[in-house]
């Protein structure tokens, strides 16, 4: 080491540049241009997925293996107050938005489970209906097609040519029926679900699920999500990550919250953000105890003594 520095007066060099340090505000050290430089730099396929596969895989196998030994109930990770707080907001009316219960009841899928239940329900009555009349009820299976053609058939063996004229009657009537009857079903079906007593159904629903669910062990819970595609979910988010912070939709947003961000960080000095966050005196404790060594190191090394020669 030098004569003229010794570890006091490098440690006491340490004490000045912190407080300096704590002088300065974010804005003076980092910017928007850089950070998003970090991103961009960090943020390649190759370095999420190195990232992934040698910090998030082994940090998820170590805590499911963890939970999966566990008894504990996941009632323990809430306090009680917190837990009766959440337990009473999921037990609120929970109204369903009419523009989804819309979208979804008035979907073909829906409007064909309708008419098929009301064609089945309606075949089965003129089915029985005609199951006493010569020749009626054999073959009976649908109300358009089957059911029809067996009323027109039982028709004319009673009326003669009068039958057909039957069939054609019945058909319209059973198709009117069966159309009127579907937007019916599917009206009744909205109001249901958009109803209050719905609303306050699922409200109760959720409630009493969430606190089930609080009855689970934590190895109930691991042997749940362990059976998640993880395999799968590893290969993808380095993919989508990658793919979004392409997207300059989502590098424009970026952008502004980082700009935000960093206005508000440098409203105040570093030394009052440590101070709000109550870790001054830490930072420099952990400034004297790890970085003192390296300075008295690097002091002693062949890159001071060459700088030292400049």
């Amino acid at each position: 080491m030098n004569a003229n520095v010794d570890e006091a007066a490098l440690a006491a060099l340490l004490d000045k540049a912190f407080e300096f340090l704590c002088e300065r505000r974010v804005g003076e050290i980092v910017d928007t241009d850089r950070v998003l430089a970090m991103v961009d730099a960090v943020g390649t396929l190759e370095r999420v997925t190195r990232f992934t596969a040698r910090f998030v895989v082994p940090a998820r196998t170590r805590l499911l293996a963890l939970a999966g030994k566990s008894e504990l109930l996941l009632a323990e990770w809430l306090p009680p107050a917190s837990r009766d707080v959440l337990a009473n907001f999921l037990g609120q009316p929970m109204p369903i938005p009419r523009k989804l219960v819309d979208e979804a009841v008035a979907s073909e899928r829906v409007r064909d489970s309708v008419r098929a239940l009301l064609q089945e329900s309606l075949s089965s009555v003129i089915s029985r209906g005609f199951q006493a009349t010569p020749g009626g009820g054999k073959g009976l299976r649908g109300v358009i097609g089957f059911g029809a053609r067996a009323a027109g058939a039982a028709g004319r063996g009673i009326f003669g040519g009068l039958g057909d004229e039957l069939q054609r009657q019945v058909e319209e009537r059973v198709r009117d029926f069966v159309d009127g009857g579907v937007g019916m079903v599917q009206t009744r079906i909205a109001q249901k679900l958009s109803s209050e007593e719905t609303a306050r159904e699922l409200g109760v629903h959720l409630r009493h699920g969430f606190l089930d669910l609080l009855k689970k062990t934590e190895a109930m819970a691991a042997k749940f999500l362990g059976h998640a595609p993880h395999e799968l979910i590893d290969a993808l988010v380095p993919v989508i990550v990658t793919h979004n912070l392409a997207r300059k939709e989502v590098r424009d947003a970026l952008r502004t919250e980082v700009d935000a961000t960093l206005a508000q960080l440098s409203k105040q000095t570093i030394g009052e953000l440590l101070d709000e966050l109550g870790l001054r005196e830490l930072a420099r404790t952990a400034t004297r105890e790890r970085l003192g060594p390296l300075a008295v190191a690097f002091v002693a090394s062949p890159q001071f003594a060459a700088w030292l020669k400049r």
